[in-house]
């Protein structure tokens, strides 16, 4: 892993954008975490944790100010010296190594102290995450945050909740269970008996045991006392525990794949100037194929399956000069179900999925390249968008983005757009397709819009 992928962040002192190594940031931010983390193996996972993160979100800390190591002198005092060589430690033995799932890095969500077990990712999140799924975990019981007490007042919490808890007056009858019931008043209000905890009392008794001023009183409660278990969202790495796991004996690696479930860790290859789809997983479904001819042209009586698939052959040639790992459904004049198709896509999860088809619309003049996208598919739209810029900056002509209720759109997983190359209804668009430099125009013009997707996220991590 080469030290040109870059953090961006804000310098505290200038209050300027900066940019940092990615293994001098994970030091950076593993000091942030030495109060909580200690043991060697723990600082090693949160080490793993931090720089899966990054890289997985390089601009995460494009507005957050981050404090120089220098800066912990007068913190850590006498323990400086010792801290840094320890944080280098932790750095240097888990070098280029992050969490992954199906060779991606994880959202590697992480906290203080769970409480005794983990959550599930939908219970959080709302969305259904495999790798961050509920775990037992005993190993922080008793650690700190465990107990902890917090008390409100009634109004505090009818603010706070936008609530409003019912009016006392001398009728009302408050008990609350197994603290104050049974209450029994006189016609006049007075208490008669009560039970409190678990004893019977006549009213006079609480009058002179409480030394109150009568026996005409009414129980009304002013707060609210809520005791928590465990700090944090509950997600993933419990940090308590994973210290606590590393003080019995396990390892840096034990510790992540424990509370991250089916997780692997290992070494990647980092996105760089050449290479910035390195950990891309692009899918290209060139549609009909074999029996499957799709449509013809009315001139020159092209194939729709033949022109797909040496598009995807050349798109495919580009992105993977780039670093992607491309995977086509077919590459060669093969039929492949629509439904197969499917299932490759999504046992593959790729990044995105591109299905390339021709169009046709008799006795008409229509031309142009257009493309659909699943309904309401945001991450579908926007990569639409990038592609279509790309090409339009080629001078290829364009119908547009639109919405499209394909059965490949609606089953595939994952950001999908079904390309339309043009018409080959149109006897001078066909001839198009036979011109060599108009089909390396269109591949170039798709390639770029896909590394200008994919890489958004990376614009401020790779210095060009």
């Amino acid at each position: 892993m080469k030290d040109d992928f870059y953090i961006r962040y804000k310098d505290e002192q200038t209050n300027r954008k900066m940019e940092l190594p990615l293994e001098q940031m994970v030091k950076r931010l593993l000091a942030l975490e030495l109060d909580i983390v200690s043991h060697r193996e723990a600082l090693k996972a949160q080490a793993i944790v931090i720089r899966t993160n990054l890289v997985r979100n390089p601009h995460i800390l494009v507005d957050r100010s981050i404090t120089p190591m220098e800066g912990y002198r007068d913190i850590w005092g006498d323990n400086y010296d010792m801290n840094v060589e320890r944080i280098d430690r932790a750095v240097q033995g888990t070098r280029n190594m992050l969490a992954l799932f199906g060779g991606k890095p994880i959202d590697a969500r992480y906290h203080i102290l769970c409480g005794g077990s983990t959550e599930n990712a939908e219970d959080v999140t709302d969305n259904r995450v495999t790798y961050l799924r509920r775990v037992l975990c005993d190993h922080c019981t008793g650690g700190p945050h465990w107990g902890d007490e917090k008390e409100f007042g009634m109004e505090q919490l009818e603010e706070l909740l936008n609530i409003k808890f019912p009016d006392i007056d001398g009728d009302y009858r408050t008990e609350i269970v197994n603290f104050v019931e049974c209450i029994e008043k006189d016609e006049h209000g007075r208490i008669r008996a009560i039970k409190i905890g678990d004893k019977r009392f006549s009213g006079r008794q609480v009058l002179e045991l409480l030394d109150l001023n009568s026996t005409k009183f009414d129980i009304y409660p002013t707060g609210i006392r809520f005791i928590s278990n465990g700090m944090g969202h509950g997600l993933g790495l419990c940090q308590w525990g994973a210290n606590a796991m590393a003080e019995k004996g396990y390892s840096f690696i034990d510790i992540l794949k424990y509370y991250y479930t089916g997780i692997d860790v290992g070494e990647v290859q980092l996105p760089s100037i050449k290479k910035p789809l390195i950990g891309k997983i692009v899918m290209i479904d060139p549609g009909h194929g074999g029996r499957d001819e799709g449509h013809k042209g009315i001139g020159l009586g092209i194939l729709e399956k033949d022109i797909v698939l040496e598009l995807s052959l050349g798109l495919r040639d580009n992105l993977e000069e780039l670093g992607a790992m491309v995977r086509l459904t077919r590459d060669d004049d093969l039929f492949v179900p629509i439904n197969e198709r499917v299932e490759r896509a999504n046992s593959l999860y790729p990044d995105i999925f591109i299905s390339i088809h021709m169009d046709y619309f008799p006795k008409s003049s229509l031309e142009g390249l257009e493309m659909f996208y699943f309904r309401r598919d945001m991450g579908s739209w926007k990569l639409g968008r990038s592609i279509l810029d790309s090409l339009e900056s080629r001078g290829i002509s364009l119908r547009g983005l639109k919405e499209g209720n394909f059965y490949i759109l609606r089953g595939i997983n994952v950001s999908s757009l079904l390309v339309e190359l043009g018409y080959l209804s149109n006897g001078e668009e066909e001839l198009k397709f036979r011109d060599e430099n108009y089909m390396k125009l269109l591949a170039d013009g798709m390639g770029e819009g896909v590394v200008k997707y994919l890489t958004k996220s990376n614009f401020h991590s790779i210095i060009y």
